[in-house]
């Protein structure tokens, strides 16, 4: 499917402006080609997330599964790239899981709560944590900063583990929330090994 001329002139001027290699077409012309194989893989990536969801369903958290889904979304549609690779997958969610844990077993201690609750004022009649909001963001901030320097030290690079870590740092930990999250990532590696014979970069 290719563009109108006015709009390949408008797309070409701003490939051009940002220094970007020009395209002409709405869809990869290569899916015309390997069909099958697109639509093949995005069916076996919505079954894969289908069995991380349904695993993952008591946690109700979004930076949980949008992190999951994250990694199937790299496996599925760009299975050679680093990220993709089994050391990635499981170190970067694995040291993911451990930041996060320990920031969540520091910011929910009694003691993190204690300093937390401390610093609340009275305003009309409610309570209102006004640096608490400051305060809790700059750890998870951090947690991500502290998440990046030890998957490039430890060659693990998996961007979707951000949101494994800011998603079990922002609550308190629980033994039943990591066990879950150790399963889904159990399972995605189980589900690499068994496809990746079978898949092909789609980018």
């Amino acid at each position: 499917m290719r563009l109108p001329e006015q709009m390949r002139h408008v797309t070409h001027r701003l490939a051009t402006g940002l220094h970007l290699p020009p395209q002409d077409h709405l869809l990869d012309p290569e899916f015309s080609r390997s069909r099958r194989r697109y639509l093949a893989q995005a069916g076996l990536a919505t079954v894969a997330i289908l069995a991380v969801l349904l695993l993952t369903d008591s946690l109700s958290d979004a930076a949980l599964a949008a992190g999951l889904a994250s990694s199937v979304i790299i496996m599925f549609m760009h299975p050679s790239s680093r990220a993709a690779t089994t050391r990635a997958l499981v170190g970067g969610h694995m040291l993911a899981l451990g930041v996060g844990s320990a920031l969540s077993l520091l910011l929910f201690s009694s003691d993190g709560i204690s300093f937390l609750e401390n610093i609340t004022i009275i305003e009309e009649g409610m309570t209102v944590i006004e640096s608490v909001g400051l305060l809790r963001d700059l750890p998870l901030a951090a947690s991500v900063g502290i998440l990046i320097l030890m998957m490039s030290l430890t060659d693990t690079e998996h961007p979707p583990a951000a949101g494994t870590v800011l998603g079990t740092a922002y609550r308190e930990w629980d033994p039943v929330t990591t066990a879950v999250i150790i399963g889904a990532i159990i399972l995605l590696v189980c589900i690499k090994v068994v496809l990746h014979r079978y898949l092909r970069d789609l980018v």
